[in-house]
């Protein structure tokens, strides 16, 4: 870290301990590392949108609100006498030299990106059973991730293990398997069965699906939001059609929000690139 940057992450350290002090704020003061724990969840998901918007100035300003965060949990720790930042930094080093050998102590041929990651998850796995954790080898470290991100991390540790479909061809032919599946649910004649069937194949599609966004090298949480976020513009495109036509959108049938949905999504096709 240079001098400069040094400054300003002890600037930040003291900015937080004036702000926890009796004459500082007493919002900060009243803060624990629980009550933090929403803030920290909702900076994370804002970094999250300013990468995919790939705006930097909002990126600058999110990662900024996320850092200060780490500071303040950092801080209320050393107060009560539970940790340090020297402790967190160190930690954070000592893994991360012991998790790339081919870096720090054993140089040789550069390994590929995936050998690099299946390396890593193997250091992990190996310092799990040093520490004695038996949860399986494809547990979670983080049981709270959103589902969809949780199944591709998942899919991503079985794939390191070499338990992964060769090509997305025939993870398409999974994906057909499971629609014919629930067809078949459909069809149950018992309606507590069929329930429970329906449960577990819709499951087992979107399972199927996360599965074929990772073998397309693409995030499927990411483009989920992408979807969503088209829906809602194009529902709102919808309601102003319908209002230029005068009429209300909780007064419109279905057919008639169908032809504006179809004429939104037409004006979506011919409109100029941004």
């Amino acid at each position: 870290m240079n001098e400069q940057a040094s400054d300003h992450w002890e600037g930040l350290r003291r900015l937080c301990r004036q702000l926890r002090a009796p004459d500082g704020c007493s919002w900060d003061r009243a803060q624990t590392t629980r009550s933090l724990t929403p803030y920290l969840l909702e900076e994370m998901h804002e970094v999250l949108e300013a990468i995919a918007a790939n705006e930097s100035p909002r990126l600058i300003e999110e990662l900024g609100d996320l850092l200060y965060l780490i500071v303040f949990l950092i801080t209320i720790a050393e107060e009560e006498s539970r940790f340090t930042f020297a402790e967190v930094a160190e930690g954070i080093s000592t893994k991360l030299i012991r998790r790339h050998p081919h870096v720090f102590r054993e140089p040789g041929a550069a390994p590929s990106p995936a050998q690099a990651g299946e390396r890593w998850e193997a250091a992990k796995r190996a310092e799990k059973r040093r520490r004695g954790d038996r949860r399986g080898p494809l547990s979670s470290g983080a049981p709270t991730l959103p589902a969809l991100l949780e199944a591709f991390r998942v899919q991503e540790k079985a794939a390191g293990f070499g338990f992964d479909w060769p090509d997305a061809a025939q993870v398409v032919e999974k994906l057909d398997e499971e629609r014919r599946e629930f067809g078949r649910a459909l069809r149950e004649k018992s309606s507590a069965e069929r329930t429970r069937s329906i449960r577990e194949e819709i499951g087992d599609l979107l399972f199927t699906l996360v599965n074929l966004a990772r073998h397309f090298g693409e995030d499927p949480e990411r483009l989920l939001k992408q979807t969503t976020r088209k829906f809602q513009q194009r529902f709102a495109c919808m309601e102003a059609l319908l209002e230029r036509k005068g009429t209300d959108l909780e007064e419109a049938d279905l057919e008639v929000m169908e032809a504006a949905w179809q004429q939104a999504k037409g004006e979506e096709l011919t409109a100029p690139p941004d």
